[in-house]
Order: C-alpha cells, then sequence, then structure tokens
C-alpha cells in the first residue's frame, strides 16, 4: 500500500444545518490555513508520491482562499476533487474557467445528496437544497464537470435506495456512492437507527444494485463484514486525513464528534510537526488499534455490532456509537444541542 493522497477538512464554514452533521454554528469558524495545506502538499509529494488532494467540509467553497487552496495543489501538481452542498455553484465554475489549470486538475465534484425525493433531502438538509444540487448538476452537465452523489443512508432515507440508483443513473453522474451513517451522540440518532440485521438487509440490496446498474456504485468503508479483523484506507495509509485545527486524525469519521474514551486517536500536529513524524505516530496508533482488536477477537469478544468496522471504531476510541439499545458513548455537549433537544437525552429502543 501507499500514501496516494491527502484529505484535508479545510473549513467547517456551511449553509446548512444536517441531522447527521456534529458542526457547531454556534461557534466561530476555523479554516486551515492555506500555507499548511501547501507545506504538507509540498511534503507528501516529495515524500511519499502522493499525487491527490481531497478538500472537504463544512462546505469547501466557504473557506475565505478555496482558490488559493485548489492553486496549492495545482502548482505542485496533484488532481483534486471536492465534496460540496452544491449552493451557488456557479461560483465554482468561475474559479475554475479564471484559471485552466484548476479545472485540469479536477478529477470530481462529489454532491451530497440524501434522498431521492425533493422532501426526503429537504428534511435532513435544509428546505430548498434539493434544488440547489439538481441546479449545480445540470452546471455541471452544461460544462462537462464529471460529478459523484453521495448518499448518507439511514433509517430516514433507506427506503429511497433504489430509487436513488435511478436518479443518479439518468442525471449522468460517474459514481454513486452510499455511506453508513454514524450516530451524533444527539437526539437525531433516533430517527437514523437501524438494527444489525436491518444494516446488512441495505447491504445486500446495495450489492443487488451494483449488479442491476451500468453505473459504478461504490460502498464505503463501515457496512457489516463477516471477517472480524478488517484494514480500511485509512489504515492501511492509502490516505491521510488533516482535519480543521490542522491535526492528523485516523479519517474524517472522527473529526469533531464527542469523547470520553482513554484512547487518543490524533497523531499530532501538523503546525509544529511534519508530516512524516506525524505520519510515524499515526502509524504507531493503528497497530496499537489493531493489536487490541486481535486482542478482542482472541478472547471472544467480538460481538455482531463488531463486524462493522467504523462503528467498533468510534466505540473503542469512547465515541458515539450504535448498540443493541440505540446509541452507547457521550452525548453531543454543543451550543447548538439546547432548548428542546437538552431534554431528549433518553435511550433509543431496541429496534429488531
Amino acid at each position: 500500500m501507499a500514501v496516494e493522497w491527502l484529505t484535508f477538512h479545510v473549513t467547517d464554514r456551511c449553509q446548512l444545518d444536517c441531522h447527521h452533521c456534529l458542526r457547531d454554528p454556534a461557534q466561530k469558524p476555523k479554516d486551515l490555513e492555506v500555507e499548511l495545506i501547501r507545506r504538507t502538499l509540498a511534503e507528501g509529494k516529495a515524500r511519499y508520491g502522493a499525487n491527490h488532494a481531497a478538500f472537504s467540509g463544512g462546505e469547501p467553497t466557504l473557506h475565505p482562499q478555496f482558490s488559493s487552496i485548489v492553486d496549492a495543489a495545482v502548482d505542485l501538481g496533484f488532481t483534486w476533487h471536492m465534496v460540496s452542498n452544491g449552493r451557488k455553484f456557479a461560483d465554482v465554475v468561475a474559479m475554475l474557467d479564471a484559471r485552466p489549470a484548476r479545472r485540469a486538475g479536477l478529477t470530481s465534484v462529489t454532491f451530497s445528496l440524501d434522498g431521492a425525493t425533493e422532501a426526503t433531502h429537504d428534511h435532513i438538509r435544509e428546505e430548498g437544497s434539493y434544488r440547489e444540487v439538481m441546479a449545480a448538476i445540470a452546471t455541471c452537465v452544461a460544462h462537462g464537470i464529471k460529478f459523484v452523489l453521495q448518499m448518507s443512508v439511514h433509517a430516514g432515507n433507506e427506503a429511497e435506495i433504489e430509487a436513488m440508483g435511478l436518479l443518479a443513473s439518468q442525471l449522468g453522474a460517474a459514481r454513486l456512492s452510499f455511506v453508513m451513517t454514524q450516530p451524533t451522540g444527539t437526539h437525531h440518532d433516533e430517527a437514523h437507527y437501524l438494527s444489525p440485521r436491518r444494516w446488512r438487509a441495505v447491504h445486500d440490496r446495495l450489492e443487488r444494485l451494483m449488479h442491476a446498474l451500468t453505473m459504478p456504485i461504490t460502498v464505503p468503508e463501515g457496512f457489516y463484514r463477516e471477517q472480524a479483523f478488517h484494514v480500511c484506507q485509512p489504515f492501511a495509509s492509502q490516505q491521510i486525513h488533516v482535519n480543521v485545527e490542522g491535526k492528523v486524525n485516523l479519517c474524517c469519521q472522527h473529526s469533531g464528534i464527542p469523547s470520553e474514551g482513554k484512547n487518543q486517536e490524533i497523531a499530532g500536529d501538523l503546525h509544529t510537526q511534519s508530516l512524516t513524524e506525524v505520519h510515524a505516530a499515526l502509524v504507531g496508533i493503528i497497530h496499537r488499534t489493531q493489536a487490541d482488536k486481535i486482542g478482542e477477537i482472541a478472547r471472544g469478544e467480538v460481538g455482531e455490532w463488531d463486524h462493522f468496522p467504523c462503528n467498533w471504531c468510534m466505540k473503542h476510541f469512547g465515541k458515539p456509537h450504535w448498540t443493541d439499545e440505540g446509541v452507547g458513548g457521550p452525548a453531543a455537549a454543543r451550543q447548538r444541542w439546547t432548548g428542546a433537544w437538552a431534554t431528549r437525552n433518553h435511550r433509543l429502543p431496541i429496534v429488531r
């Protein structure tokens, strides 16, 4: 395996307030410094031969210097992609057209679309956001920009999986990705909960959809695996994730999630350490984590939920995770979880 690409959580600014997100709009927004991104890309290229950069958020286009971030990547010979909610995408096209190298380096834009219908998507994200994604897709088609659709699957939208496949195919998506939603530690988890049996049924449906459509469909890490021991892309160091504070952690799933565990998933700070130094510490964390998992396997302590790799990882690091009772781990003590939400602290029912 090789370090192929670097992922940057460039900002936590966003116009939306999605139910499965832990971004706290009441807090002062954070933006990753352009110079840190450029320096890290340069080291990744020189030391590892990395050649691709991913930009996420928040909404990455809201970074005050997003065009400079893109320039940092293309100046160093990186290809790049970003994840976006699609709002005001015409401004992104204008940014691309202002410098041809930006457009030449762009491999695709991933749009978050959490329902095949307007009602479902808008309920999860925000009223009017479905039409904004559709407008962004139309802009991509008109300008020949490759786009990918990504759906965060949970109980509130899993009924639309097949419809999403047909919609993505009709829209001309280059690929469709289905992500297993992880808990947030808020009352929204109640509407997202699926039992292990139902998650496995979702996975079966996704596999059938892969065979039914010619369009590529991907199912990232997280879903059930028969093998108790699994090495994901971040654990194989195929990608290195830099969070919005300039720290390298295990992956984007851990960013902004409350923690009460003794295990540390932050490897180091790129403000004061080199990428190779932080990567070495990250490998140490990964190896200790893998040894802990092997120990559980040896002791016969692995249950059904532990066959969902991301869920086991969240539990191991003391973060919100799915259980038979609903959600385990800490609640999200954020300013935005106040008022009526603060009283919703009961455990979720068992769903068979």
